[in-house]
């Protein structure tokens, strides 16, 4: 794949977008690039991220690919935790749901304050991916398979949440869009 972008100077993140990667360029440009070599949190953040990839998976059956954004997908040489979306393909999803053990997993991976008790300073969140696979047949009535018109919404609603910068921050001017990193397990 090719690397991450260089970072917008403004914004200090990648130009807006999506950026696929696998685990190993995230380690590689995020981690061990030479910017980052005097970064004290980043090694331990891709390691606690690992840890709750696992657990998830292992909690879910699978996990279709995961959305890195915030600080850790930055400049910032050491950021305090690392935002991920994990997208799960809907059958392992349905089975997840109707499980209230796993609910409870999923529950307890999802909440910030769980994760930091446990050592990963992780800020999760778990979406379903949808079922419509043909996507030229999505403007046919009908052609969306049912209930994927939610699912559609709030992978909107995360890509959005992802490709803004927070106002306010020194510097960057409002309604500035960042990129983030679409990562493929």
């Amino acid at each position: 794949m090719p690397p991450l972008p260089a970072f917008d100077p403004t914004t200090e993140c990648p130009p807006p977008g999506r950026f696929p990667m696998t685990w190993d360029e995230v380690e590689s440009e995020l981690v061990k690039a030479a910017c980052f070599a005097g970064s004290s949190s980043r090694p331990g953040l891709l390691q606690e991220l690992r840890t709750h990839f696992a657990m998830v998976e292992l909690a879910i059956g699978a996990v279709g690919r995961l959305w890195l954004a915030g600080s850790f997908v930055s400049c910032k040489l050491d950021p305090e935790d690392i935002d991920v979306t994990y997208l799960i393909p809907p059958d392992a999803y349905t089975r997840a749901i109707t499980d209230p053990d796993t609910v409870d997993d999923l529950d307890n991976l999802g909440t910030r304050d769980w994760c930091v008790r446990h050592g990963m300073r992780v800020d999760a969140y778990v979406l379903r991916l949808p079922e419509t696979e043909d996507f030229r047949a999505l403007g046919v009535t009908g052609a969306m398979a049912p209930g994927d018109r939610k699912v559609f919404e709030d992978l909107g609603l995360y890509d959005e949440i992802w490709q803004r910068c927070r106002s306010g921050q020194k510097g960057i001017p409002d309604g500035a869009r960042r990129g983030y990193v679409e990562v493929l397990p």
